[in-house]
């Protein structure tokens, strides 16, 4: 979680133990014209919503297999929605007044903020690249170091060679769309699933009615782009297992961000730096 999911779900907490000191506070007969309004809004606008916020932009882009469209507006959410709340709790005890109303609507807005964003991440299509491009990218070979998303995406229809080699759960439309944003490589694929990797490459050329020259076979087994040697910079796409084969004194750092779990995991060998990230 980053600082403002992980600060909705403490804000959560911290108004959930408000509310039910309230609520305390009120079965022992103490009274105050705000405790009622303050108890119910602590328990719907700041333990409800904002746990929904703190768990909703965590999970629910997560298993759509895309990224939040706008993560520049969770930090303007998180303020938001925190100031309206305790604002109109503030001035409660005056309304109906002008102050308690402004308060009103920035609490909206922070709502406004959410479903704006949540919907814009499930519902609209990420930018494409213009046609243009995309016919000069289909004229070149399809390689082992590259994103099984990424040709699904430029090749309607290819997920069927995919499937004849073993990969069945590409026959799914849900889940295809959901490989489209992992980044999963045809070789860490197949080397997950035992397929092999030469065969299905073969194939996916065929599909595609482009030849893989020898000279550009040699390359690509020379050096995979997820290949990672000493003195390269790590980054989003290496995987965590040659990471630590590499650089063992990035196990420090590894172990605080993806915890214990992360050493004893199988998917160690063929999960990215960028994909562990948005598992955890």
């Amino acid at each position: 979680m980053d600082r403002y999911t992980k600060g909705f779900v403490v804000a959560s907490l911290v108004y959930f133990a408000g509310a039910a000191l309230l609520g305390i506070l009120m079965g022992a007969g103490v009274e105050a014209a705000w405790f009622h309004f303050a108890h119910v809004h602590l328990n719907l606008l700041g333990f409800m919503a904002m746990m929904v916020y703190g768990v909703g932009y965590f999970i629910l882009p997560r298993f759509n297999g895309k990224n939040l469209r706008y993560p520049s507006l969770l930090p303007v959410h998180f303020y938001t929605s925190n100031i309206g709340l305790v604002g109109m709790v503030a001035t409660s005890e005056s309304r109906p007044s002008l102050l308690f109303t402004l308060f009103a609507v920035v609490e909206g807005i922070s709502i406004a903020l959410f479903v704006f964003n949540l919907v814009a991440t499930l519902l609209l299509e990420e930018e494409r690249k213009p046609a243009s491009q995309q016919e000069k990218e289909r004229k070149k070979p399809i390689l082992p170091g590259m994103r099984v998303g990424e040709v699904l995406e430029k090749y309607p229809g290819i997920h069927e060679v995919f499937v004849r080699h073993g990969f069945q759960s590409l026959a799914s439309e849900a889940h295809r769309a959901q490989v489209r944003e992992l980044p999963i490589t045809i070789n860490m694929a197949c080397k997950k699933h035992g397929v092999d990797v030469g065969a299905l490459i073969r194939d996916l050329n065929e599909f595609i009615g482009v030849s893989v020259t020898l000279k550009e076979k040699q390359t690509e087994e020379k050096r995979s782009p997820t290949e990672l040697r000493r003195g390269d910079p790590i980054e989003a796409h290496h995987i965590l297992g040659d990471i630590l084969k590499v650089y063992p004194e990035t196990e420090e750092v590894l172990r605080r961000y993806y915890a214990e779990g992360c050493f004893t995991c199988p998917g160690q060998t063929t999960e990215s730096v960028k994909l562990c990230a948005l598992m955890h």
